[in-house]
């Protein structure tokens, strides 16, 4: 990105934020955790890697949980989610062991409230034992995909020496998950001079500290600009939540300091939003000089909100949240009061579950009124930090043609709420070789697209994140792009997966009876009314052939009886449209399967 949209990045970004006329895109609670043997206590030598994805249902009542675990010393004999941070054990809360399907996990489970509360402290891990590892073969502790703020609130008592100015800075530190650079924006009223320089230090607040960088960009009573993430600290957003950083603005009157202020992590599941005359309804006019910045934060239990805001250049006659979408005049949920100084309110709150449902999902604002506008000058929407989510699988079903691969691929993405940067995880098992290429693209199903995004070549957990045009975040939650891996032996891609919420891929695992299948002919080929299947069989059981489509949704399934020795089975196939399917048989009984053959019907 070159210089100048550098510049204008802080003014993007919160107008993002400001756009009322914009349709909410509703964003998600989900949490991944990568697993291996290093997190374990004490550490286990392992190729065994994992990923798991959390996905909350909007009630929070339960969890869409998928991944896979893939070259596993022994079977799995325990998997569970306990409570705990790294480096410690935990008691266990969730057993997820009957979501195990050979290398697959997926469904859903029951949430209980402490739950996404021990989430949302980084107090959750996941922990899967194996019979050559019974303490424990794999770990790994749950993390947020969420965007970070950080909140500033500058005052003269703070700074060294404390003085007596009645000037107020309010605003925060923004990280989008991804990004190369980091966004700061404050809100300045009442100081005695003009700014001289805004500092960033190190250290406790009340003591000088050591410098770290100039923060410029004075715009009237608005301070904003951007960080890149490469000139500064590499744990800077690590320190940055440990509350070691601290912002000085010095004036004329004050060259060591008017006033100062902490920078203070907001929380996983929080919301820095501006309040402004452009998201009133109806706009002021002419327009307002009142500008002011909101934090909101959560209590450790979810059941009670804090609300501080700052707004300067107006005085406020009441401030109140409401509830209702933009573009939406609705009902008060909250008074703030008095203010304790002139633009300054913070009250905390209790909420219900529903409001809570309403706060993630950006059903909060704020309504500010003023003497000549007693139905409001000013508002601001509660946006959250909180990441739009997706879960998916890659197959070669959902190739275009289909290839005859048996690997598997799960993985999980998000993009931030103003559809600026994606980031992913993706595990693989089964692949005929080191990937070669893999890309995210745009295109539908059963359709080659372009690629948007090139990702690194690794196995068996590739991860990244990538920059992306506004445009395509409608398109990303709209189904419509995927991603597509290939290997030596498939140049042109050996697995594939669309991007969105849903799992199509069959899981192919080869256990006991199905293990003992061979000689198998599958005919005609291509087919039309009737496939016919020749096999051989070491024992009888009760079996299943499955037919498929190319997007793996079920065609035709017909319960069979297997028995000992060679035999023919046959499919009637004249009620199914013309295209590519892929024919398993199935054991129902041990929930496997195996591929017979890649088919393709014809009128």
């Amino acid at each position: 990105m070159n210089k100048t949209a550098y510049f204008f990045l802080p003014l993007l970004y919160f107008a993002s934020l400001m756009a009322a006329p914009l349709k909410a895109q509703i964003p998600h609670l989900v949490f991944h955790v990568e697993l291996g043997g290093s997190e374990v206590i004490p550490a286990v030598n392992t190729d065994a890697k994992g990923l798991i994805t959390f996905i909350f249902t909007p009630d929070r009542k339960k969890v869409d949980v998928s991944g896979m675990i893939v070259k596993l010393d022994g079977t799995v004999t325990e998997a569970t989610i306990r409570l705990g941070i790294t480096g410690q054990t935990g008691a266990v809360l969730l057993d997820f062991l009957p979501l195990i399907d050979g290398r697959h996990i997926v469904g859903q489970m029951d949430a209980p409230p402490e739950l996404l509360q021990n989430l949302l402290l980084n107090g959750v891990y996941a922990e899967i034992r194996t019979t050559v590892h019974p303490n424990g073969e794999m770990r790994g502790q749950f993390v947020c995909e969420t965007d970070l703020d950080f909140g500033v609130h500058m005052t003269g008592s703070q700074a060294n020496p404390p003085n007596n100015s009645p000037g107020r800075a309010f605003g925060a530190i923004h990280f989008p998950l991804g990004s190369r650079d980091i966004v700061y924006a404050f809100v300045v009223g009442g100081l005695s001079s003009a700014i001289t320089k805004v500092e960033l230090h190190e250290g406790p607040p009340g003591q000088i500290g050591t410098f770290v960088l100039n923060m410029p960009g004075f715009f009237g009573n608005i301070i904003q600009s951007i960080i890149l993430l490469d000139t500064i600290d590499p744990n800077f957003l690590l320190k940055a939540r440990e509350g070691k950083y601290y912002v000085v603005i010095k004036t004329v009157n004050f060259p060591n300091g008017e006033l100062v202020g902490k920078v203070e992590f907001l929380g996983y599941f929080a919301s820095l939003a501006p309040i402004n005359g452009i998201q009133q309804l109806p706009p002021p006019s002419p327009p307002t000089p009142g500008f002011g910045f909101s934090h909101n934060k959560l209590n450790k239990t979810l059941d009670s909100l804090t609300t501080t805001l700052y707004i300067a250049s107006i005085q406020p006659t009441a401030v109140k949240i409401h509830t209702g979408l933009p573009l939406e005049v609705g009902p008060v949920l909250v008074d703030m009061g008095i203010g304790s100084a002139p633009g300054f309110f913070t009250k905390k709150y209790k909420i219900t579950e529903t409001q809570l449902t309403d706060f993630a999902q950006g059903r909060l604002y704020i309504n500010a009124s003023t003497v000549a506008y007693p139905d409001g000058e000013l508002r601001g929407v509660m946006k959250n930090t909180l990441r739009k989510a997706y879960a998916f699988d890659l197959c070669g079903v959902q190739m275009v043609p289909p290839t005859n691969s048996n690997a598997l691929g799960i993985a999980v993405a998000s993009v931030d709420q103003a559809n600026c940067y994606l980031n992913y995880k993706v595990i693989t098992d089964g692949l005929a070789g080191t990937p070669v290429d893999g890309y995210f693209a745009q295109g539908a199903f059963g359709t080659n697209g372009v690629a948007f995004h090139s990702m690194p070549n690794a196995e068996p957990i590739i991860a990244g994140s990538h920059e992306i045009m506004a445009s395509l975040g409608p398109i990303i939650e709209n189904g419509g792009t995927y991603v597509q891996i290939s290997t030596p032996g498939n140049i042109g891609g050996e697995i594939r997966g669309q991007v969105r919420r849903a799992f199509t891929c069959p899981e192919v695992v080869a256990v006991t009876e199905l293990d003992n299948i061979g000689k198998v002919i599958v005919s005609p080929v291509p087919f039309q009314d009737v496939l016919n299947v020749e096999l051989e069989s070491m024992s009888a059981f009760d079996g299943r052939l499955v037919l498929r489509d190319i997007l793996g949704v079920l065609g035709i399934s017909q319960s069979v009886q297997i028995v000992a020795g060679e035999q023919t089975l046959q499919m009637e196939t004249g009620n199914l449209p013309k295209g590519f399917y892929t024919l398993y048989l199935e054991s129902p009984s041990q929930n496997t399967a195996i591929l017979l053959k890649k088919v393709v019907k014809v009128d």
